[in-house]
């Protein structure tokens, strides 16, 4: 095989799965983001299972991640 064919079929696959990850938005980054804008702790999806922030507009999608009931929320 040739080797030039093989450093440029490498690169150009790096180069597309770098462009298909940055085509996301990072959900947990910008809800934290929002979080300290508010003046807020950023603990959004930072494992607190046992969340006392009751007013936080992002909680119910927070203890989601760990499988809480919708009765707790």
């Amino acid at each position: 095989m040739d080797p030039k064919f093989s450093k440029a079929t490498a690169a150009s696959t790096k180069t597309s799965k770098m462009s298909y990850e940055k085509s996301f938005v990072d959900i947990t980054n910008l809800v934290r983001s929002i979080q300290r804008a508010e003046g807020k702790p950023d603990c959004f999806r930072k494992e607190q299972k046992d969340c006392d922030q009751f007013e936080c507009a992002w909680r119910k999608y927070c203890l989601e991640s760990f499988g809480a009931s919708r009765e707790n929320n």
